[in-house]
């Protein structure tokens, strides 16, 4: 994907634009989110011995999230860039530990508070907008984006095994970021717009964890990993016009990644890694957004 998306992005930049119709506009709104994230990591390097060895799962994360962005419009042409902050209320989050394949010998596993933390969103994109009809518009587009899910644990109970949870308050943070390829469906009647976005993106992924109570990890990095995987975004929205230069949108979007890579625990004298076998994100999110032309 990265292949084609440095040339892709050279020949829209290139083609010249109409000029006859230049806009901008600020966009911002609020809404509400509920994300999980996953993941797990294997016995040693090869993934076995066991192939799942630790297992964290944070479920039921709810943020109240705050939009602000702009779009600029040249003719047929434009650039859109947002950026996007939540913040975590309420959430829940499963640490498991075996030894034995498939999940197989569980001996400890603690159920842990995640009401706190933040996520965060940046893209930029540029396309086109095709006629089809009157009514019916296309629009591929290319662009960058990053996310970032900052997530905290405390107020841990132990369900199996006997370690002890007395001053819990351990964080896991994941970065998901490279550029991306999308396109949009928009279907205009009288003053509502339609739209469905479909983007694909290349990842690039890494993540650190602070385990507070560990006193045989480094700090503030007690462990890190890094991977590759890929991700798509899907949003739907119906947007009413509410003046000639105002329009009020309701918004839904769904995100869902995944990556592979390395997990590498920083201990006090030396390093370890072992496989990440996966981690995974997963986001739903409805919000109301205002959008002001200038």
């Amino acid at each position: 994907m990265v292949k084609i998306f440095l040339p892709s992005l050279l020949l829209l930049f290139c083609v010249s634009s109409n000029a006859n119709k230049i806009s901008n506009s600020i966009v911002y709104g609020f809404g509400d989110r509920q994300t999980k994230v996953d993941w797990n990591i294997a016995g040693n390097l090869l993934g076995t011995n066991p192939n799942i060895i630790s297992e964290l799962d944070w479920r039921k994360v709810k943020s109240n999230q705050f939009m602000l962005g702009s779009i600029w419009q040249d003719g047929d042409y434009f650039l859109k860039v947002f950026g996007e902050y939540g913040r975590i209320y309420d959430g829940e989050n499963q640490d498991s530990d075996y030894n034995l394949d498939n999940r197989r010998g569980e001996f400890s596993r603690s159920l842990n508070n995640a009401g706190k933390g933040y996520m965060l969103d940046t893209e930029i994109s540029y396309g086109k907008d095709y006629v089809i009809s009157g009514k019916l518009k296309l629009s591929p587009m290319i662009g960058y984006s990053f996310h970032r899910q900052h997530l905290k644990i405390y107020d841990g109970s132990m369900i199996i095994g006997t370690a002890n949870l007395t001053g819990l308050d351990s964080l896991y943070q994941a970065n998901w970021s490279g550029p991306q390829l999308g396109l949009g469906l928009n279907y205009k009647i009288n003053r509502s717009i339609f739209s469905l976005n479909y983007s694909l993106q290349d990842i690039n992924f890494n993540g650190y964890t602070d385990w507070n109570l560990r006193s045989d990890l480094q700090h503030p990095k007690s462990m890190t990993q890094k991977g590759d995987g890929s991700g798509t975004k899907i949003r739907a929205s119906y947007e009413r016009a509410v003046s000639n230069f105002s329009s009020l949108s309701l918004v839904g979007n769904f995100y869902k990644y995944k990556a592979n890579g390395t997990h590498t625990f920083h201990l006090s004298s030396s390093d370890a890694s072992q496989k990440l076998n996966q981690v995974n994100w997963k986001s739903s999110e409805i919000k109301i957004v205002y959008r002001s032309l200038f």
